[in-house]
């Protein structure tokens, strides 16, 4: 088993984050997707607490959006472990401000759980209340939004933070605290796969830093598109994206 902690600060407020990841999801699920590959939406619902996972379960949680999805993924990325024509399945629960997404293969299986908080000066160093044996195995990486690089093929300039918003280098020695977060993703990485567990493992964490990373790039970027909308807005959005994805992908 692989577990690695993400941590990322953000330059926007809690509040707005309930739309923007929403908003930025439905976007790069359209970017992805093409002929034979990319995003297939089969299920976005809401439900109660009850259908999160017992860990998550909460007082403060009374709405829970419950979605599935398939990632037909092209060969190029899977070359690499002697995986080819793979489709994962995914199955979310989203109770903000925490969230469960459990992603499923023929080679394993990816757990990632997310907690987004107000802006913290230090990090809370167990968050996800882990016990010691468990959190002796785990490896932390903190993402910087604004300063780090992606590959080549996810740079985008309008998606570039020191470009679109001016921030600097040391743009988190000047945070304003009421318009900053946490964010905290903890990934599970179990593979059935003995002869390639290594390569699959490492290709899951890059692949996981690169996405996650670009991911907030443009949520932060793209706030010109998202403020303004509300909970039903997004809704509309999904459920248009829904069928923009069946045709994308013939």
């Amino acid at each position: 088993m692989l577990l690695i902690e993400f941590r990322m600060k953000l330059p926007i407020s809690l509040e707005a984050y309930r739309v923007a990841h929403l908003y930025v999801t439905n976007e790069m699920s359209k970017e992805c997707t093409k002929s034979g590959q990319g995003v297939e939406i089969l299920e976005n619902t809401p439900c109660d607490s009850s259908c999160l996972p017992n860990k998550h379960k909460q007082a403060n949680v009374s709405h829970v959006q419950r979605t599935s999805k398939r990632y037909y993924i092209p060969d190029s990325i899977t070359a690499s472990v002697g995986v080819s024509d793979c489709v994962l399945s995914e199955r979310s629960f989203k109770g903000f401000p925490n969230m469960r997404t459990t992603i499923n293969g023929e080679n394993g299986e990816i757990t990632i759980d997310t907690i987004c908080k107000k802006y913290q000066k230090q990090y809370d160093e167990n968050v996800f209340k882990l016990p010691q044996a468990i959190l002796d195995k785990r490896s932390v990486i903190d993402i910087d939004v604004v300063n780090d690089e992606l590959p080549q093929e996810f740079r985008k300039e309008h998606e570039d933070p020191k470009h679109v918003l001016g921030l600097t280098n040391t743009w988190q020695s000047s945070l304003n605290p009421l318009k900053t977060m946490d964010v905290y993703k903890l990934v599970f990485v179990k593979s059935s796969d003995l002869t390639n567990k290594e390569k699959i493992n490492a290709l899951a964490m890059d692949t996981l830093q690169t996405v996650i990373t670009a991911f907030h790039k443009k949520l932060i970027c793209s706030q010109d598109q998202w403020i303004g909308l509300n909970i039903r807005d997004i809704r509309t959005l999904e459920d248009e994206t829904t069928d923009v994805l069946d045709i994308r992908r013939k």
